[in-house]
């Protein structure tokens, strides 16, 4: 099972990938019917109340992360999959802050798994050159 990391907006194109969503989101939306886990979501308080992208990270790590055990996450998340691979669903576009980044960024932490935006390439784009330069 390959865990990927999306946005809700994204569902059908995951969907027709064969990529079960799995929402990670305090609240999903109104049409979403999947999975969620709300082991790894922000709280109320953390997701009204940051001032910024440093203190929700802060707080995110030691209110939230900091009571998981990422062993079971990902137990949860790949008995939940049905042998599908997964996309970790919330609302921001990639590129934008988010707190499915630091989820993915944790699992590499503590158990080495590589979490990617799903289809957004970590390829270095190629420079070009200036021929008269």
């Amino acid at each position: 099972m390959k865990i990927y990391t999306s946005y809700f907006s994204k569902g059908k194109k995951l969907t027709d990938a064969g990529i079960k969503m799995i929402g990670i989101a305090l609240k999903p939306p109104t049409w979403y019917y999947g999975g969620t886990v709300h082991d790894v979501a922000p709280t109320p308080s953390i997701l009204y109340g940051a001032q910024t992208e440093e203190e929700y990270t802060r707080r995110f790590k030691a209110e939230v992360l900091s009571r998981v055990n990422a062993r079971a996450f990902v137990d949860k998340i790949t008995q939940m999959s049905q042998g599908h691979d997964v996309a970790l669903c919330c609302f921001e576009k990639p590129g934008e802050f988010c707190h499915r980044h630091i989820v993915a960024e944790w699992l590499k932490e503590q158990l080495g798994i590589e979490v990617d935006e799903y289809g957004v390439s970590k390829q270095p784009q190629p420079i070009q050159l200036d021929l008269f330069g």
